[in-house]
């Protein structure tokens, strides 16, 4: 059986004791930008957070790309987010290529140049990437000055969750 097969047999099992108050509006009190890794699955379990009481936007490396961007205008300005935690990882699949390896890597596998997207965002720090996004999203004009934004790496060696936010732009400068 595949594990798509597998998923929805399971959903047929677990629908009969689903929480028919997901229904209701969403209310995030926050949002979390953090990677697609699948080692993170359970990342509002480590914090203590009910899935409903934050938006969990995710992609590969965790950067503050338009379309998190897009997603965090809605859980902003509709849904009325006032926190942000960027949560990278040890580990990142992204600190293994630079972006010009990547680009050659998919040469190699698809037998083509890229063309989209422009950017991969690859990294070789994740603290420093962290920093990076935190500045990214404090300087998006439509993000209101008083949304907190704060950035974190998880160990996942230890599970111990570490802050990283930068107090401005010119300390990350002296730290990069």
């Amino acid at each position: 059986m595949s594990m798509i097969e597998r998923a929805i047999a399971a959903n047929r099992k677990n629908a009969k004791d689903h929480d028919s108050s997901l229904a209701n509006k969403p209310a995030p009190k926050m949002a979390i930008l953090t990677c697609m890794d699948p080692r993170l699955n359970d990342l509002l379990k480590w914090l203590d957070i009910k899935p409903a009481d934050a938006d969990v936007i995710r992609n590969v490396g965790t950067a503050a790309t338009e379309d998190v961007v897009r997603s965090l205008m809605f859980s902003i300005h509709v849904l009325g987010v006032r926190e942000l935690m960027i949560v990278g990882h040890t580990g990142c699949g992204m600190e293994m290529f630079t972006e010009e390896g990547f680009e050659e890597h998919l040469h190699k596998e698809c037998g083509t140049w890229v063309v989209a997207p422009a950017k991969f965002h690859c990294y070789s720090d994740v603290n420093k990437q962290t920093q990076k996004q935190v500045l990214k999203l404090r300087s998006h004009p439509w993000i209101p000055s008083d949304v907190v934004i704060r950035g974190f790496v998880i160990d996942l060696a230890t599970g111990e969750l570490r802050e990283v936010t930068p107090k401005d732009e010119k300390n990350l400068r002296l730290a990069g």
